[in-house]
């Protein structure tokens, strides 16, 4: 087995699958992570398709269903709390063979964390700086001083990965931004609510709720913005008060809600952004999750999609004999078509999702309650929920 000694920067759901697989086909990982420790909070996930497959094998399907969110409903309701659409999580998962959770991306993270091996080096609280790499290894330079040198660096860093900045340029190269920002926090469940995700629109605006384990309630804050809106990713302050701006004249919950922002210990605020790239790899660096095939929040696969080619990228190493050459360029054939069209689906959600106009909201609405007739709820699953990828067994 050839370049056995491989970097992965980032430690989420790309990351440490990743890690997973790799040792399992007898690499040698090691995960860099900038966080003091695995990320948590975080907003909810739709997970099925492809990466519940990948899930299956990696056995951790007991687990997920442990941290399953259960949620039984998504409701749209107007500024009295009146319920105006929704759409039935219970059918959906009927639809899909009961091959669907509702997750908490931090949950995701923890179980597959807990699944891997214990000799795994991890690296917290520290980043990539620099890398320079030779024809027979690459080495990186830490934030902490530290250097090391590796056979093969995967970035899995994000939406914003350092590694693909280091390695292909300016972020702008590939960035496509959607027209939304989405922002997401916990706080104390004053409401008391139930198992139900609930939903209010204005038009170019969208905010949710939902119930979590130990009183805890997640909202989920989506808006439009013509143009990209100006402040540094480490300005919380900042994006604390674009949020108050966007919502502080909304009904319904919102005033409670931006009242309790500050209390919140997981704060998410960022553009709603794809990234688009030719090509994923470069010499002995590859990128995998949103630092290349970011579909954005908006579709709702994310996750799933990161776990389907952090497994892919593993099994390609692993039938190449750790040839990085045969590995990346297979990796790219087998996963990027899926991930075009994933990219493609996202773009034409957006607008229903979050509604730009009164009769946009109430389309949406009405659509909601109609689908579960047989032939719209065939159409939905075909066209939303079904990921045309055939997974190999490595």
């Amino acid at each position: 087995m050839l370049n056995k000694n491989i970097l992965i920067s980032g430690a989420g759901i790309a990351g440490l699958t990743l890690a997973y697989w790799l040792k399992n086909f007898g690499f040698n990982p090691t995960i860099i992570e900038q966080a003091p420790k695995l990320r948590e909070g975080g907003y909810a996930i739709d997970f099925f398709g492809a990466g519940f497959d990948v899930a299956e094998k990696m056995k951790i399907l007991p687990d997920l269903q442990k941290v399953d969110l259960k949620i039984q409903e998504l409701i749209f309701v107007d500024k009295n709390n009146k319920r105006r659409g929704g759409l039935s999580v219970f059918k959906i998962g009927k639809l899909v063979n009961n091959r669907y959770f509702n997750l908490l991306r931090s949950d995701l993270s923890k179980v597959i964390y807990n699944h891997l091996d214990k000799d795994i080096e991890f690296i917290f609280g520290d980043a990539i700086t620099q890398i320079v790499q030779t024809a027979d290894n690459a080495t990186v330079t830490l934030k902490s001083g530290n250097v090391r040198t590796f056979d093969l660096i995967v970035g899995a860093d994000g939406l914003h990965s350092v590694v693909r900045s280091l390695t292909f340029g300016d972020e702008s190269q590939f960035e496509k931004y959607y027209g939304y920002y989405a922002s997401s926090f916990t706080i104390e469940n004053y409401l008391q609510n139930d198992n139900a995700f609930y939903s209010y629109n204005l038009p170019g605006k969208q905010v949710s709720i939902y119930a979590l384990k130990g009183n805890k309630l997640t909202t989920l804050f989506i808006f439009t913005s013509p143009q990209k809106i100006s402040y540094s990713h480490h300005e919380i302050e900042k994006q604390k008060e674009i949020l108050r701006n966007e919502y502080g004249d909304m009904a319904w919950e919102c005033p409670s809600l931006l009242a309790k922002l500050d209390s919140a210990p997981d704060f998410y605020f960022d553009s709603v952004s794809q990234i688009r790239m030719s090509q994923w790899s470069k010499g002995r660096i590859t990128l995998a999750g949103d630092a290349c095939d970011c579909p954005s929040l908006l579709s709702g696969q994310g996750s799933t999609l990161a776990m389907v080619g952090a497994y892919i990228l593993a099994g390609e190493l692993k039938k190449a004999g750790g040839d990085y050459k045969i590995a990346f360029r297979q990796y790219e054939n087998s996963f990027k078509p899926l991930i075009d069209d994933k990219q493609k689906l996202a773009q034409s959600f957006a607008g229903s999702l979050v509604p730009k106009s009164n009769f946009g909201i109430w389309v949406r609405n009405t659509f909601s309650n109609a689908m579960f007739s047989s032939l719209l709820s065939k159409w939905f699953v075909k066209k939303y929920m079904t990921d045309r990828i055939e997974l190999k067994e490595y």
